[in-house]
């Protein structure tokens, strides 16, 4: 009897197991986003800095060679916006139907162009599209207000780093393998000197 219980308990639990699997393989799904780029590229891109676009550099491209997307709000593209520029704020870069329409462009032979407020605004939603592997995206560098409710563009200066720290990391790691260790100095003996022995005191009052 006990044998046949133990029999029962191990089918009972290898069924469970099966079930578990099973269950497992059902509900599992294929993520969303794959990064196809790791930190370590995109670190060196932003290195680069090829990826930001002047806005001189804009306007001497043919409209033909670039998608230009605004990702400032909807209440503040519906103000004011550059001609044929795309809506897609960036709580909706991510939807579904903004994900069909960027990935019809991801190896396509066009630029996508991105601009917000300012780059720092555009900088976040740049690195994710980089990461997830749209190689051919870039960052519109202006800055957009509005002066007596009318839309204005203006040139964002960024602020270059007085140091270039590319290079500098360049030398270093140049160096570091030629960099012999100092010699150490022979380390002198130190001879113990003899103690002095004590004097037995005299006797006597």
């Amino acid at each position: 009897m006990k044998e046949l219980e133990k029999t029962k308990r191990i089918s009972i639990s290898a069924v469970l197991f099966l079930l578990v699997i099973l269950i497992g393989v059902l509900s599992f799904r294929k993520p969303k986003y794959v990064f196809e780029k790791d930190t370590a590229t995109t670190l060196q891109k932003i290195m680069e800095g090829d990826y930001i676009l002047t806005l001189d550099e804009f306007n001497s491209l043919d409209q033909s060679q670039y998608d230009l997307f605004d990702i400032r709000s909807n209440f503040e593209y519906s103000k004011g916006h550059f001609k044929n520029a795309v809506n897609i704020s960036i709580h909706q870069a991510f939807e579904d139907s903004t994900t069909k329409l960027l990935r019809g462009l991801k190896n396509g032979d066009k630029t996508i162009i991105i601009y917000g407020e300012n780059p720092d605004e555009a900088d976040s939603v740049w690195m994710l599209l980089y990461q997830l592997g749209y190689e051919n995206v870039k960052i519109l560098c202006v800055e957009t207000e509005y002066t007596e409710s009318k839309f204005q563009i203006k040139n964002y200066d960024l602020e270059k780093p007085s140091v270039n720290y590319a290079q500098v990391m360049a030398k270093a790691q140049s160096f570091s393998g030629n960099v012999s260790e100092p010699k150490k100095s022979a380390s002198k003996k130190v001879l113990p000197r003899p103690k002095k022995k004590k004097r037995v005191a005299e006797g006597g009052c």
